[in-house]
């Protein structure tokens, strides 16, 4: 035990530890389960996705169009990283449950782009970003199987996520 640390407050800050996880994986994880259901955090990865848009918009339509799904995923994952980086393991970790919950969301709309059926903001299904990606190669045909490459994607952040956050608990 390091020098003036309490017992009681360790065991107090194992318990809030742990309690935070819980609650990240219960806003998290059913986003991940079903990605089109909505939640608060849908809507903080959409205003990524749509700066992603902005942001590599400067590089050409095909990058713009990839750009969205891009950014929304990079900024969770820019942030674990950050938190790697000051040795946070724990913050990492939750930060990338909110890249699972990311990846689950860009895998539901790859998976949508032969159809067009989700709703989106500018209201014109040929606006979908994935539809114009792989329809522009014809590759429709690949946004099954891409799509759930992503979602397998998104489940293996869960895994690293909650190893993340445990990891200092359990040494």
């Amino acid at each position: 035990m390091a020098a003036g640390t309490h017992p009681v407050s360790t065991t107090w800050r194992g318990l809030g530890r742990w309690a935070g996880l819980a609650l990240a994986l219960l806003v998290t994880v059913p986003g991940v389960l079903r990605p089109l259901s909505g939640s608060l955090l849908s809507t903080v990865n959409l205003v990524f996705h749509e700066a992603g848009h902005v942001v590599f918009g400067l590089f050409g339509e095909t990058v713009m169009l990839l750009g969205g799904s891009v950014m929304q995923v990079l900024v969770p994952l820019g942030c674990a990283a950050a938190f790697l980086a000051r040795r946070d393991r724990y913050a990492a970790g939750i930060v990338t449950l909110w890249a699972a919950h990311s990846l689950a969301s860009v895998a539901a709309y790859i998976r949508d782009a032969p159809t067009r059926n989700l709703d989106l903001i500018t209201g014109d299904p040929d606006t979908h970003d994935w539809w114009q990606l792989l329809g522009a190669a014809d590759a429709l045909h690949l946004a099954a199987p891409l799509g759930s490459a992503v979602a397998f994607l998104a489940f293996v952040a869960i895994v690293a996520g909650v190893l993340l956050a445990v990891w200092d608990e359990l040494k």
